[in-house]
């Protein structure tokens, strides 16, 4: 049975990660911090839904959110601006009223750290990675996938289906023309790449033209617009074997990417962020990589709670 935390230990999470963001925390806070997660189930639901919220408030303009964070003494305005980022109003917390949690009631969802693979009745293969919810309505029409959140690797059928087959996300629409393809819902656009045949995508807005990617080729896209056509490697989809595999990358984009596979706040300062890195992570123990990071690289890992990790360059 799911644990819905109220109000009120809503409220007392929020407080805890505005603190937590706006400094470091003491040894003493992070005892204090640890009792409060270890003292009831509901503590750590709340916490587990700020962390969630927590990707939409990066929305928000820079200068409102850091004087959310770092505010103090108002953390009850800190709570509807979370709200807020997530999509909502308050009027009460529960379940139904949560976009996060409305996930429960997807068709098929993951949780963090969790990969899935759904076999459907028109012989297409949807593997979903972490954090993912979709929902499936085929009928004599066509065949559509909704993606709710998260990340999912398509392989339609070959059973000669003549439905077409549409991938429904926040900005748009792609459809599968005989293909195997990949899609993300990021915060503010959808990413798409292609890895066999073709994909049409079509943004929410009708009077933007639709555009064909061939396969090799990635874009992103909003309700309005369609980005710059990018290569896209086999690599970008190594999470179906529980890897991330990169070349050259910023370390910044490593530790965003391990930060979708494990609770809790992963954060790392700027010029850690610009080193770079290559290598074949494996994504079912992101602990192991971050010792691994640690030494290969001049940076300083630091456990304040196992929620809790910060990294930061040697200086």
């Amino acid at each position: 049975m799911a644990i819905a935390p109220n109000r009120q230990i809503f409220e007392a999470a929020a407080s805890w990660y505005v603190q937590f963001q706006a400094d470091p925390p003491t040894l003493a806070e992070q005892k204090a911090w640890q009792l409060w997660i270890d003292s009831d189930p509901a503590h750590l639901a709340a916490w587990n839904q700020m962390e969630q919220l927590q990707r939409h408030l990066g929305t928000l303009p820079q200068d409102l959110k850091r004087r959310a964070l770092n505010n103090g003494q108002q953390r009850r305005q800190v709570l509807k601006l979370l709200l807020l980022a997530a999509g909502t109003g308050f009027v009460g917390w529960n379940v139904q009223q949560h976009p996060s949690l409305r996930n429960v009631w997807a068709d098929y969802k993951t949780g963090v750290g969790q990969r899935r693979n759904i076999a459907l009745a028109d012989g297409s293969q949807i593997q979903l990675n972490t954090d993912t919810a979709i929902d499936v309505s085929f009928d004599a029409a066509h065949r559509l996938i909704r993606l709710r959140s998260g990340e999912i690797l398509i392989q339609t059928g070959k059973l000669g289906d003549q439905r077409p087959f549409f991938v429904e996300t926040r900005d748009g629409r792609i459809q599968a023309l005989g293909t195997r393809f990949s899609v993300h819902q990021l915060s503010g656009s959808t990413r798409v790449g292609v890895l066999e045949d073709r994909v049409s995508v079509q943004p929410a807005d009708a009077s933007t033209a639709a555009r064909i990617l061939q396969a090799g080729e990635g874009a992103d896209f909003d309700r309005q617009h369609i980005g710059f056509i990018h290569p896209f490697k086999s690599s970008e989809v190594a999470w179906i074997n529980g890897q991330l595999i990169v070349l050259d990358a910023r370390l910044g984009h490593v530790i965003d990417e391990l930060g979708r596979y494990r609770s809790g706040v992963l954060h790392c300062d700027a010029r850690a962020r610009e080193l770079r890195v290559s290598g074949t992570f494996r994504l079912n123990s992101t602990d192991a990589v971050l010792a691994n990071l640690q030494a290969s690289l001049p940076i300083n890992v630091r456990y304040f709670t196992r929620y809790w990790i910060s990294i930061s360059h040697n200086t």
